[in-house]
């Protein structure tokens, strides 16, 4: 059940986004009287102003949910509410490891997903608003707790929890952020959320926009992936995890679904179908994807300050690696630490030489490498070692303007981003690769410059200008429970084709840029690297993306005995922590 909130009762409008702060609110609609506005800047939907409570409390009503007229429609939603938990128990035990512990659900209504719960192990706690449920959910459980009342007023204990459940509530809440951080306190060091709301990214929020069914008075807040992982990043949430929500549903319930909630079309073309259709179809249980999204993330330590990891690798840089790394740690960025980690590859030239006098330096890491492995190696090995909430991706030359460091960062410390790119072609004019005495080069790399482009934005539906691009600046958790394995410039094609496809959209901002020449340095290869790079994104067009499955065998590579491990030249790196 949806927890009502105590505090402002919504009637007076906001006049800045309650995730990013920006004052760009746009209205977007009005739904049943009541105005549905969108910020300019993250992206986020929400009602402005917000339903009172007493309008709240009327929408909640003893019938609120699909269902509960006969004994009989109440045993078929309680069936399908516990499938879906069951569900839910097991997506939760994949990124945990483990479902075992003290878990607090926060809306548990009857006690439907606490039953399966405690079944599977938990010891149980649940909030919920509504006496009549609470007194349902005590007596369906058999060692677990109900507080009756509000999650704010209930006077839990601080650090108690393993996990947290919010299935169906985080929208119904007026101020999400405050909601989230006081589950923050509530769960322990480490401990995990589990959140099921519905989703402006959902295949059918795309195709029914306003008439989309989740558009009610009660939803207060509407979030997409982006929105709610920004969410949970400024509350001190990690390794945040967003997938399709999967439920558990029969024809019959959906349709009196879009009974109660009419959608043009669809609402008509369902009674036709629930009138052709047999009794034993319309009440068979399907697992369906419709509106929802699941996202689990981790607590970790509130900071006071953000770090910012400049992932540099370095291989025979001797001419430029020095006046770089001595800018970057010169570099001042507003509110954001920022440290260094040099990957070295054993140069020939003396750059070894030049990195080891670093290796004291406070705010330097310095990695290592026996021998070099490509660009995209000592990449993964950077980012392996990187410490900071953001990470940039810088080389050792001087082709890019640190001065940029700025405005790619801007978008990630407000909120509206989690992913920049430093589009070399993004501005007023493409900055064209222009070797002096070398016509013939310069346009061969302009023009497959422009085919690659055009292959990602063709095959990933994108609108990139420059996929490309070195200065890619992302949160760190945007890289948790991806696993690379590219380890030479095929490597940024990977980085960023897996960053799409689990659902990060780059904000694409211009940047200066001045291309080296092969005589000054460039290290890429006309023959191997382009055939690299077409060999690359076919396989990741047609290889299914499963984080999940990549953190349990990170896991189960990590309990591995030692002389398991794979040799070098096969490594691949998940980033799980």
């Amino acid at each position: 059940m949806p927890q009502p909130p105590t505090t402002n009762d919504g009637s007076r409008p906001r006049i800045d986004c309650p995730l990013c702060a920006s004052s760009r609110l746009r209205y977007a609609f009005s739904q049943e009287g009541y105005r549905i506005v969108r910020c300019g800047d993250c992206g986020l939907m929400f009602s402005n102003p917000q339903p009172s409570d007493p309008e709240l409390a009327a929408i909640y009503s003893a019938d609120y949910f699909l269902g509960a007229a006969t004994a009989e429609g109440r045993a078929a939603t309680r069936e399908m509410k516990r499938a879906t938990a069951r569900q839910y128990l097991a997506e939760i035990g994949r990124y945990n490891g483990a479902v075992t512990g003290r878990l607090l659900e926060v809306g548990c209504g009857d006690g439907d997903f606490l039953v399966e719960a405690e079944a599977a192990g938990f010891h149980v706690t649940g909030v919920e608003y509504a006496p009549a449920a609470c007194e349902q959910a005590r007596a369906r459980i058999e060692r677990g707790t109900i507080v009756c009342g509000e999650l704010e007023t209930a006077g839990l204990a601080a650090s108690q929890f393993d996990l947290c459940v919010l299935s169906d509530v985080i929208e119904h809440v007026r101020d999400p952020l405050a909601f989230l951080r006081e589950i923050h306190r509530l769960l322990k060091p480490g401990g995990a959320i589990f959140i099921a709301t519905p989703s402006l990214a959902s295949w059918s929020a795309r195709l029914l926009r306003e008439n989309w069914m989740e558009f009610k008075p009660e939803h207060l807040t509407y979030f997409d992936p982006k929105t709610l992982e920004t969410a949970l990043f400024r509350t001190g949430f990690h390794q945040v995890l967003a997938r399709p929500g999967w439920k558990v549903l029969t024809f019959d319930y959906v349709a009196k679904h879009f009974e109660r909630f009419p959608v043009p079309v669809f609402t008509p073309l369902l009674r036709f179908l629930g009138g052709l259709l047999p009794a034993s179809v319309q009440k068979k249980e399907r697992r369906v994807v419709a509106s929802g999204m699941t996202v689990l993330a981790r607590k970790t330590a509130v900071v006071e300050r953000r770090k910012l990891s400049v992932v540099l690798p370095a291989f025979n840089e001797a001419r430029t690696f020095v006046p770089l790394v001595e800018a970057v740690l010169a570099k001042e960025i507003h509110g954001l630490d920022v440290e260094v980690v040099v990957v070295e590859s054993n140069s020939t030239d003396g750059t070894r030489e030049l990195a080891l006098k670093y290796r004291d330096h406070p705010r330097v890491r310095l990695v290592l490498e026996d021998r070099p492995q490509g660009k995209g190696h000592a990449v993964r090995a950077g980012l392996a070692q990187a410490s900071g909430d953001f990470i940039l991706i810088q080389d050792a030359d001087l082709e890019y303007d640190l001065e940029d460091y700025d405005a790619l960062l801007e978008p990630l410390l407000a909120g509206r981003a989690a992913f920049t790119l430093g589009a070399r072609h993004g501005g007023s004019a493409w900055k064209m690769r222009q070797f002096t005495g070398q016509p013939l080069l310069s346009s061969a790399l302009n023009a497959g410059h422009w085919f690659f482009t055009t292959l990602v934005n063709v095959l990933f539906l994108q609108r990139l200008k420059d996929p490309f691009t070195m200065f890619k600046v992302f949160r760190r958790d945007c890289l948790f429970g991806l696993r690379f394995e590219c380890n030479r410039f095929d490597f940024d094609y990977e980085l960023l084709i897996k960053l799409l496809r689990k659902g990060y959209q780059p904000l694409e901002l211009p940047v200066n840029y001045r291309s080296r020449s092969f005589k000054e340095g460039k290290k890429v290869s006309l023959i191997g690297d382009p055939i690299s790079w077409l060999k690359v994104c076919a396989r990741l067009r047609f290889t299914r993306l499963d984080p999940l499955a990549e953190i349990e065998r990170a896991r189960a590579a990590e309990s591995a005995p030692a002389h398991a491990t794979p040799p070098s030249g096969q490594r691949v790196a998940t980033f799980v922590k």
